[in-house]
């Protein structure tokens, strides 16, 4: 059978599972003057263009796609492979611009090419190669195809100089079909060989005993998966080669063997599998902490169990070095030493080294995994610090108000809410964040104000030295991270520095946290996610008094302007007194949450610290409301942009202006198939003289 003629499977689109087999000139035809083809690469050139991600993903996935190595039969999965084509994919993305016309002529001139065309975003080649070697088995085939696609993307990658694309590796992912007037085909490419291209090195004696290394450590670490109830089954795919890869890196096998290994064993997998393994050999401190069992049995197998050291053996001597207990807000282990000065101090790598070194030399030899095994068990009792703090405070004497004595060392200045009020409900709201799991400070405490008048000390210090830990600053990173999800769980307070410079998006981001009630994160180096509650409440510093650009409303926000604040070193804090009494009025039933006038006053109050809107003040320029039963317009959104974005260059949002005109008070109406509202036009002579009268209405009067 010629090239042009062997058969591929063709869909609909990315969701179509009922394929059709055309032969591959069919394929060809498409890309070269199928008409759909060219309206859906037109399109979603045009909206990569426009940056309409959305649309364009919409344009990508319902061109038509096929399957390149193998054949379909109702469906698109493994089980559904009804055959094989020999063909191997390659995909250069992002090429650059300056080198798409060289690469596409170097791709053309490889006498290993068979078909080439450009991609539908316009920046990428995609190539198609042969390769020989293919059997009856459909297993041996698959290994076959993940070894030739890693030497058949390599070559490639040297000749171009360009990274090939390796997630493209499984053998049932499609290729989208993208028009290409200019596409090249050669019916005589030259197959990749399997005994020349692709041929394995012969192993060497030393590399041969590697080898059966590797097989003992795979049999092991599969040995303790099934103990452990893990399967490499559907839908657990990616835990199981998480799990197997923290695994090879314990039992000391080589990152790049144990990823070669991988990519040939889950050669299924439809994600990328050299990811995955890169990530469990961050864990470096865990590289070879794990022993394989002995190769021969030996006789005195009973003895050599009893030198080795027991989970008792290490509980005791454990018991006999230092005091343990697990802290459960930040997950960690922490230690009391004799020479600490009873204080406890977090477990660290060269603690447990040392322990183990200690065991080893005064008790049984043993493995400092098993150490850190007996450590994070329930030998160790837990313990929670702001429970123990509270619980050892003083009683309030139920009169002193020490918050609002702590709130006077504030200056503020234009408010028109009390600060001391609302900062006793934010304060009072944090420490019921610390002990209620239903409850969130939904609340964000923010001091506005010039540089050096101890903005963020103050905020520091609000927590007492026993629990300044658990304060955290975050600057300004332009995203909301992981980690930043998980200091939610982990610190009392997050300060967010520089709330001016964040970008909207980040902004948008932070308040949806403030009501987000629980963390479902895997730490780092953890092998599991972890559902934790949120206990962190979020205060903010901005040198900047306008910072609020939310036009729904910015209720969460608690904004002051400071004039200065009394030095915290030399005003310190009564915490006693202060923690005392907001611990109590948590336990009378003190609102600290805002009720509904407190929440209007708030939202006035916040409109001094808005950022100017433009739709907002173009509108109330240009229009006013009507009278009772004054001669008015019925004006539409459209006609309203129109005439308010003449002459202005940035970019009006008409979804803002629906939203001014609704706080206005402009009445929304529908006539005639449209929606619009009704309003005055003003004039341009109206315009001026309420320019002149805002003009004189602001003027300071002459001392």
């Amino acid at each position: 059978m010629t090239m042009e003629n062997i058969l591929v499977s063709l869909f609909k689109g990315y969701a179509d599972t009922c394929p059709i087999e055309v032969p591959l000139k069919t394929i060809i035809s498409l890309l070269r003057d199928n008409q759909a083809v060219i309206e859906h690469t037109e399109k979603h050139r045009y909206y990569l263009e426009q940056k309409q991600v959305t649309a364009a993903a919409r344009e990508k996935a319902s061109c038509p796609c096929f399957a390149v190595s193998v054949r379909f039969e109702g469906g698109k999965q493994k089980a559904n492979i009804s055959g094989w084509t020999g063909i191997c994919p390659v995909d250069i993305d992002h090429v650059p611009p300056e080198r798409m016309e060289q690469c596409l002529e170097l791709l053309k001139a490889d006498k290993h090419t068979l078909l080439q065309y450009v991609t539908i975003s316009g920046h990428g080649i995609r190539l198609l190669c042969r390769y020989t070697g293919l059997t009856d088995n459909c297993e041996k085939n698959h290994r076959l195809h993940t070894h030739t696609f890693t030497v058949i993307n390599e070559y490639y990658t040297r000749l171009t100089g360009l990274e090939c694309d390796l997630k493209c590796k499984n053998a049932t992912r499609l290729s989208g079909l993208a028009h290409d007037e200019h596409l090249f085909f050669n019916p005589d490419a030259v197959p990749f060989s399997r005994n020349a291209e692709t041929a394995a090195p012969k192993h060497s004696p030393a590399s041969a005993k590697n080898h059966r290394r590797l097989q003992r450590v795979i049999d092991a670490a599969c040995r303790r998966l099934a103990d452990e109830g893990v399967e490499y089954a559907e839908h657990h795919h990616n835990e199981y080669i998480m799990r197997m890869g923290y695994l090879l890196n314990a039992y000391g096998v080589a990152q790049n063997v144990a990823t070669q290994w991988a990519t040939e064993r889950f050669a299924d997998y439809n994600g990328d599998v050299t990811g995955i393994f890169a990530s469990c050999y961050l864990n470096i401190e865990e590289h070879g902490s794990l022993s394989l069992p002995p190769l021969r049995k030996s006789q005195n197998n009973d003895e050599r169990q009893e030198f080795m050291a027991s989970v008792a053996d290490i509980e005791q001597f454990l018991n006999g070095q230092a005091s343990f207990r697990k802290n459960t807000v930040t997950g960690k282990c922490e230690v009391l030493t004799a020479g600490s000065g009873g204080k406890y101090e977090e477990l660290t790598d060269r603690y447990v080294n040392t322990l183990w070194c200690r065991m080893c030399k005064e008790a049984k030899p043993g493995q400092a995994a098993h150490i850190r095994a007996v450590l994070d068990s329930e030998f160790v009792d837990t313990f929670n610090p702001f429970e123990q703090y509270f619980k050892n405070l003083p009683p309030w004497d139920g009169t002193t108000d020490y918050i609002a004595q702590l709130a006077t060392h504030v200056h503020v200045r234009n408010n028109t809410i009390p600060f001391a009020y609302y900062f006793k409900k934010w304060l009072v709201g944090m420490v019921a964040a610390l002990f209620d799991k239903e409850v969130v400070n939904h609340e964000i405490l923010v001091l506005t104000g010039r540089q050096g008048i101890y903005k963020t000390t103050w905020l520091n210090n609000l927590l007492s030295p026993e629990l300044r830990r658990y304060f955290y600053l975050k600057s300004n990173a332009r995203r909301i991270t992981k980690d930043d999800l998980l200091t939610l769980a982990e610190f009392a307070i997050v300060c967010l520095e520089e709330l001016d410079e964040m970008e909207t998006q980040e902004v948008n981001q932070i308040k949806a946290l403030t009501t987000m009630k629980v963390v479902n994160e895997r730490a780092a180096y953890a092998h599991y996610k972890e559902h934790r509650d949120h206990i962190a409440s979020f205060c903010g510093t901005s040198n900047n008094t306008h910072f609020l650009a939310d036009p729904t409303g910015n209720r969460r926000w608690l904004p002051f302007e400071v004039e200065n604040i009394d030095s915290p070193y030399d005003f310190p804090v009564d915490y006693a007194g202060v923690y005392s009494q907001a611990y109590a009025l948590l336990q009378n039933g003190y609102h600290y949450w805002l009720e509904d006038k407190e929440i209007e006053a708030l939202n006035l109050h916040n409109r001094h610290f808005e950022i100017p809107c433009l739709e907002q003040e173009l509108i109330l320029t240009h229009y006013r409301r009507p009278m009772p039963g004054e001669k008015c317009m019925f004006i539409t959104n459209s006609q309203i942009l129109c005439r308010i974005n003449s002459g202005i260059r940035q970019k009006l949002s008409p979804v803002k202006i629906g939203m001014v005109l609704k706080q206005e008070g402009f009445e929304s109406m529908r006539s005639g198939g449209k929606r619009g509202y009704r309003m005055v036009e003003l004039t341009g002579d109206e315009i001026q003289a309420n320019l002149y009268a805002m003009g004189r209405y602001t003027e300071k009067p002459e001392s």
